[in-house]
């Protein structure tokens, strides 16, 4: 197949300290992504991408590659995901390679399984004109009417009239799963222009782990 998984893993974690490494039902959070990525029959490689060595040798213990370490100056709070993706891409040099379709999981959702993944990848391949795909929960009940806007000072209301009765409104959640076109990646783009299509999930199986509140919220729900 066409798609290569890339899970970046940075250790300077700051809200929750090591959580790469937080035991989950007595395994690794990054456990999880890397061993859903190897199961989906639609992933040729799953590549673990961090500036820890710790991590990047626990990867290709469970059998994932690591071809190249994560260097310090992309591994920083400020780092975007896009500079991360974009620095990986170019220096494997994929947009010459025999891959298309760039998957990113991010270690921080481990409630995806390869079966959301493979889903996830013929949903993409059925869309000929997409671009990329991008994971999310339905936020229900939303009134329009009732939305309202912060400046950081006051609170404004929908005027503009940009929310319709009839929208439909999804929250992303994280993304767990990222489907992207190759050939479209750059520093400051993975999925945000061109044609993107969702992949709706359930919103018990969309926590983000950043804190340790998230954690806990997710053992309950594991």
């Amino acid at each position: 197949m066409s798609f290569i998984a890339l899970i970046p893993a940075r250790k300077g974690s700051t809200r929750l300290k090591n959580k790469n490494f937080k035991l989950l039902n007595g395994k690794p959070l990054i456990f999880y992504s890397i061993k859903a990525a190897q199961k989906c029959r639609y992933i040729s490689e799953t590549h673990v991408f961090s500036d820890s060595k710790r991590i990047n040798d626990y990867g290709v213990k469970l059998g994932a590659i690591n071809k190249i370490r994560r260097p310090k100056h992309i591994s920083l709070a400020s780092t975007t995901m896009h500079e991360t993706v974009n620095y990986f891409v170019n220096k494997l040099n994929l947009k010459k390679s025999k891959f298309k379709y760039l998957i990113l999981l991010q270690p921080t959702s481990p409630q995806r399984t390869f079966k959301d993944l493979e889903k996830a990848c013929e949903k993409f391949l059925k869309n000929k004109k997409a671009d990329a795909l991008v994971s999310s929960f339905e936020l229900k009940n939303i009134y329009p009417n009732k939305l309202m806007f912060s400046d950081g000072k006051y609170l404004y209301l929908n005027k503009n009239k940009n929310f319709k009765i009839n929208t439909n409104c999804f929250y992303r959640n994280g993304p767990s799963i990222l489907i992207t076109k190759i050939k479209n990646i750059r520093r400051k783009n993975i999925y945000e222009n061109g044609k993107i299509i969702n992949f709706t999930m359930n919103k018990n199986k969309s926590i983000d782990i950043n804190t340790i509140g998230d954690f806990n919220k997710l053992i309950k729900n594991f």
